[in-house]
């Protein structure tokens, strides 16, 4: 059964239902073609840098504009994992992000996404789903602080939270208070070391009490945090299609993930963003055997990683 740990479900659009939504919501004209529309959506050359990456995403966030989308895309998004072949995906989404410009409330968005979910689900019965929330770092520290309530206050319906966003200007120290008691009880997973240095894990896991790592790319600039990372099992969810596009590496062949996983840390492998970086899991697969040269069996391994150390329960 493949795993996947790291996935948005608010940048999971299909690009059909995208341009269908941008129409009805007069995002863009009525006379705009499929594919010039794709042309200007989908990121599928490297951004100049993650902040540039961030700022295409508001197409993605406008179209979220009522729970019945929501509903559809959470079902849609399913149906695609399946047809991946995945058994079983953690989605993820920030309720800031995900009602920034739509005046939804932040419980209509998570009653929407589950709808959708459990919609699926029913066709599906042997597939495993849940929901981390995410804070956004780069909404501010009072939306954050909004945002932990938040999860605690339905945490029966989450199954972990995270901290994304920009890293470099907000980074994980600043966010100490926050997660000061949730961290207790919570299952976390941070985004860190994706535009920022090793000392920014260091600070996920220490402060924040992060359990896993989203994406880790730094980790491997530091011998000592490697070796912590290997003997605390704490899983670098790498993403390589978006590292690439995000600059946070060079190239796939440069990419991490290799020496990281050699040198006994586990990782997992993950699409991020398909929505936007048009890609699908089987492609990621595939990318890290023909272009980062790793085995069948260590692509085993990873997917052994994503079970071990995923916060759905029973897979």
């Amino acid at each position: 059964m493949q795993v996947e740990l790291h996935r948005h479900l608010d940048l999971c659009t299909r690009p059909a239902t995208l341009y269908e939504l941008a129409q009805k919501s007069g995002l863009i004209a009525q006379s705009t073609g499929f594919d010039s529309f794709m042309q200007s959506v989908l990121i599928r050359e490297p951004m100049s840098d993650l902040n540039t990456v961030l700022a295409k995403f508001v197409i993605f966030q406008k179209i979220l504009d009522r729970p019945e989308v929501l509903e559809r895309i959470a079902f849609e998004a399913v149906l695609d994992c399946v047809a991946e072949g995945i058994g079983a995906v953690e989605f993820r989404f920030s309720p800031g992000f995900v009602c920034e410009y739509s005046g939804l409330s932040w419980s209509d968005a998570l009653d929407g996404f589950e709808a959708g979910m459990r919609r699926a689900l029913r066709s599906h019965s042997d597939f495993k789903a849940g929901l981390i929330c995410i804070a956004s770092r780069d909404l501010g520290q009072e939306s954050v602080e909004r945002t932990v309530e938040f999860f605690s206050q339905h945490r029966t319906r989450f199954i972990g939270l995270d901290l994304a966003a920009n890293e470099c200007d907000f980074p994980c120290l600043g966010f100490e208070g926050a997660f000061r008691e949730v961290r207790k009880w919570a299952k976390i997973t941070v985004h860190a070391g994706e535009a920022a240095g090793p000392e920014n894990i260091w600070a996920a896991i220490e402060t924040l009490g992060a359990r896993r790592i989203g994406h880790g790319i730094s980790a491997i600039k530091d011998p000592k945090l490697m070796d912590y990372l290997a003997k605390n099992s704490i899983c670098l969810e790498m993403c390589p299609t978006s590292n690439w596009l995000t600059r946070a590496v060079p190239s796939f062949k440069e990419h991490p993930l290799p020496r990281v996983l050699r040198a006994g840390v586990p990782v997992c492998i993950n699409t991020d963003d398909p929505g936007i970086f048009a890609t699908r899991l089987p492609e990621e697969v595939r990318i890290c055997r023909d272009q980062m040269g790793l085995s069948m069996a260590e692509i085993e391994f990873c997917n052994e990683h994503a079970r071990k150390s995923s916060f759905l329960s029973g897979i």
